[in-house]
């Protein structure tokens, strides 16, 4: 099941390899400049130090060999300055990667929410809320983690590295190729598996998001979860998933911990064969006891940063996943704003549809519909569930664009509108709003953010709408609860309802205003409507016909086509669909 969801997704997001992503996080980190130069200088300054203990330690075994006290002090004083120093560059690396890596993190995350905000509506029919979050919290915060103590580690263990051959060079050519000869084999070996362990950490990270994802769709329908009694599927549900990121996790450590341990056989490996031929080479007398000894430390710290990448590798693999999920995000395909956009401020004689097609897949929601709606006209548009009236409202409101034929407000193409000029105009109130934890005001603010509280009190007076909130003990001061769960029905709708009008729109799309309200306060949002609607244009989705009065005019949409379209006696008169529906839903509310 999340295999098959993981193959629709990545028509959306697809996520970047290991080598791209790396490229890319590179180039997000070196933005930072005066950081990075920080970190690049201390990292140099710590592997230079590392670099000259092995050899401070061995000419103080040389002194000590010689019996020299004062070669043994002058050495011990030498590998203690370098040890203040790298303690010192240590503490700048440490202070400046923390900066660069949160800064890093911060970026992605801003532009992976910016995206989601300009990526086409169909991508969250498709993109699961909790794999977002996952996305953006989780992966991130493992890049963050690596950028801040990994990597820095491992690059100044490989400049020492460097830093030592070449020393090692200097001391004794032949002992060096007899030291380097086990790299080769380091490296085959390192290369041979990284795939498959990247493939690993992929699936770790699929089944953490799987994890979030299930989380959010749970808590978000706990009261539907204890009202069917289904807690026992829930948690089923969970434990398969939970179990399915164990394995992944276990299973990517146990590759890493065979690493390690291969690792540290080819380093004792390397060792003995320095100390084989080290000691062959004291006994012929072409190097002391103290260059035998450095070569020892040198050939450890050519294992020390692989060994440091071998514990590391998981995090490694894990962050650069994470890395090509979260640009996979960033790189979204973003909702289609065509060139030389026209920025529109009013709406001036008509809204029309021409010829408009539009499917879902292969199925077709609206085929070829024609219809004219005049400025300050208010129309009714109704139809059995199922039969365009919101996909209709979505073409209007531009949250997708129609795939044959064209919506044109006054002579001007929507297409070619500026997106955010357009939704000026044309404000939605949704059959579902959604509402954010906070106080009524603040959920309403969001509509307007420089609205005061004072403006608030006096639209919800002036449209009527301040009952509906007067039963509440803080009244508009109330917290709305996660998701709005403090708070019935009908005040959700009103909140709806005075977001869209504090905006001052000059047409109102209503999808089902009233469809889970009670009778008390439907009646407050129909006066608020009616005298809103006084010099405005108004779009009401329903099929609930309590609120029709309120329209001039009625469109009957049947399985993507307009098939009646007239007013409320000219519809009656008809006796079509219009008649049956409504002879039906007021018969039955008799």
């Amino acid at each position: 099941m999340t295999d098959d969801y993981e193959k629709e997704e990545e028509k959306f997001i697809n996520t970047l390899g290991a080598t791209a992503s790396l490229k890319r996080l590179i180039g997000d980190v070196a933005k930072e400049k005066k950081s990075f130069a920080t970190v690049v200088v201390s990292v140099v300054t710590t592997a230079t130090a590392l670099a000259f203990y092995p050899l401070a330690i061995g000419y103080a075994v040389n002194a000590m060999a010689n019996r020299d006290m004062y070669g043994v002090i002058f050495y011990g004083l030498i590998f203690l300055v370098l040890y203040l120093i790298q303690m010192v560059a240590n503490r700048f690396r440490v202070i400046h990667t923390t900066k660069i890596s949160q800064m890093a993190v911060k970026g992605l995350r801003d532009r992976s929410f910016r995206s989601i905000h300009s990526v086409p509506i169909s991508f969250f029919s498709i993109v699961k809320s909790g794999f977002l979050i996952s996305r953006i919290t989780n992966d991130a915060e493992t890049i963050g983690d690596f950028l801040t103590f990994q990597i820095p580690q491992v690059i100044s263990g490989f400049s020492a590295v460097i830093l030592s051959i070449v020393i090692m060079l200097y001391l004794d050519p032949t002992l060096t190729l007899y030291a380097l000869v086990i790299l080769p084999v380091l490296s085959i070996f390192t290369l041979s598996l990284q795939g498959k362990v990247r493939e690993n950490y992929l699936k770790t990270r699929k089944t953490i998001a799987a994890i979030t994802g299930n989380l959010a769709e749970n808590i978000n329908s706990i009261r539907s979860i204890k009202a069917f009694n289904v807690e026992t599927y829930v948690n089923s549900r969970f434990d398969s998933l939970n179990t399915d990121n164990l394995d992944a996790n276990i299973k990517a450590s146990r590759l890493s911990s065979a690493y390690g341990a291969v690792i540290r056989v080819l380093e004792f490996i390397g060792i003995s064969i320095v100390i084989y031929e080290g000691v062959i080479e004291l006994q012929l007398g072409l190097i002391t006891i103290g260059t035998l000894v450095s070569f020892i430390f040198y050939v450890q710290e050519f294992f020390d940063p692989v060994t440091q990448l071998s514990q590391l590798y998981n995090s490694y693999q894990s962050s650069i996943v994470g890395a090509g999920r979260i640009y996979g995000i960033i790189d979204s395909p973003k909702e289609i704003i065509p060139e030389g956009s026209v920025p529109v401020d009013t709406f001036g004689t008509s809204l029309e549809l021409k010829n408009v097609t539009f499917s879902y897949g292969e199925d077709t929601a609206l085929n070829d519909v024609n219809l004219t709606i005049s400025n300050r006209e208010k129309v009714g548009i109704v139809g059995h569930t199922g039969a365009g009236k919101t996909t209709l409202s979505n073409l209007m409101l531009k949250l997708y664009l129609p795939q044959k034929g064209e919506i044109l407000l006054d002579t001007n193409d929507t297409k070619n509108i500026l997106t955010s000029r357009y939704r000026d105009i044309i404000i939605p109130v949704l059959q579902e709003p959604f509402l954010f934890r906070g106080t009524l005001y603040e959920n309403i603010r969001i509509a307007k953010k420089d609205a005061s509280n004072e403006e608030i009190e006096k639209l919800a007076g002036e449209f009527g709408l301040e009952k509906i909130f007067s039963r509440l003990p803080d009244g508009l001061k109330t917290d709305a609860g996660e998701l709005g769960r403090n708070l019935s029905e009908g005040q959700k709708q009103a909140i709806a309802i005075l977001r869209a009008l504090i905006r001052g729109p000059q047409v109102l799309i209503m999808d089902e205003p009233t469809s889970n309200i009670d009778p008390f306060s439907e009646k407050d949002i129909f006066a608020s409507l009616e005298k809103f609607s006084e010099n405005r244009t108004l779009i009401l989705i329903t099929h609930r016909f309590s609120m029709i009065s309120l329209v001039d005019r009625i469109v009957v949409i049947d399985q993507g086509k307009i098939i009646e379209n007239g007013d409320f006696d000219t519809l009656m008169e008809k006796k079509g669909m219009f008649y049956s529906m409504y002879n039906i839903v007021m018969g039955s509310s008799a």
